[in-house]
């Protein structure tokens, strides 16, 4: 009997995807244009025990708010659940929804409610976003010929620490779709490798890459993952009125391959599953 290390998290991700229409990009797209993401944060994966619970409510909040972001809308209302030790101070969890407020109220979401539950082990918190966006920014549109970027530098989130205090892109995506027409986009959240991958299947095309180019020390720009900036693409023609602003890293080509610096790459990002 085949097990989920066996195909990997984003093998049974497709497999899921299957029966689930509306799968396939960072937030769901519901009619009117409303977006609902869900995120866990789960101690020892995500967050360490000795983390200060206000930092770890800003990830948990953060990571669902750069959902939002990648896109292109507005978050508004979040509920949150967690899985406490019956040993928790209660001044644990009032700092930890301290973290949650202090980064959604920068962008104008509430939290409306939420459940709690027992855990023996580990312990865990779970968002659940809802946003909207008049003009969501899907993964399927990359064109051939697009320029790629990203919107700031790439690896290192752990040992830096930054995967705890990041700003979810929000108002820069906000920017980008009211100034420019992007194509595709997404946030990055398993190390560029692995997103770029995710980007090729979604718009069944291919990405040269140079590495001179990406912000950042390889191979950890391409596997690290927990970065949060934006990768989207767009036409040519508007891609030397962002060059001041962002980093553009490659271009979108035909067949559906990864190359860096013109040679085929097979790095890979971070994977809850990965296979033996």
């Amino acid at each position: 009997m085949k097990t989920v290390r066996d195909i990997g998290e984003f093998g049974l991700i497709r497999q899921l995807a299957k029966n689930i229409p509306r799968a396939g990009d960072d937030c769901a797209v519901l009619p009117d244009g409303l977006l609902l993401t869900c995120d866990p944060v789960i101690e020892g994966v995500h967050f360490l025990p000795k983390t200060p619970a206000r930092k770890i409510g800003w990830k948990a909040m953060a990571r669902n708010l750069s959902d939002i972001a990648a896109m292109a809308g507005q978050p508004r209302s979040a509920v949150v659940s967690l899985g406490l030790r019956p040993t928790t101070p209660v001044r644990w969890v009032r700092e930890l929804y301290a973290g949650m407020r202090a980064v959604a109220g920068k962008f104008g979401c509430e939290i409306v409610g939420g459940d709690t539950a027992h855990v023996r082990h580990e312990q865990f918190v779970v968002v659940t976003l809802l946003g909207h966006a008049d003009r969501p920014v899907l993964r399927s549109g990359a064109k051939v010929g697009d320029a790629v970027f990203v919107t700031g530098k790439l690896g290192g989130s752990f040992r830096s620490g930054k995967h705890l205090t990041f700003m979810p892109r929000i108002r820069e995506a906000q920017w980008l779709t009211k100034n420019f027409r992007i194509h595709a986009m997404l946030d990055i959240s398993d190390g560029l490798a692995n997103d770029l991958q995710r980007l090729s299947e979604a718009s069944r095309v291919g990405f040269e890459i140079s590495s001179a180019k990406i912000p950042g020390r390889l191979p950890d720009a391409l596997t690290d993952g927990e970065d949060f900036e934006l990768l989207f693409t767009v036409s040519q023609r508007d891609a030397g009125k962002l060059r001041r602003k962002f980093y553009e890293i490659g271009r979108v080509i035909a067949k559906p391959v990864m190359l860096l610096d013109g040679k085929p790459f097979t790095e890979k990002g971070y994977d809850h599953f990965p296979q033996r």
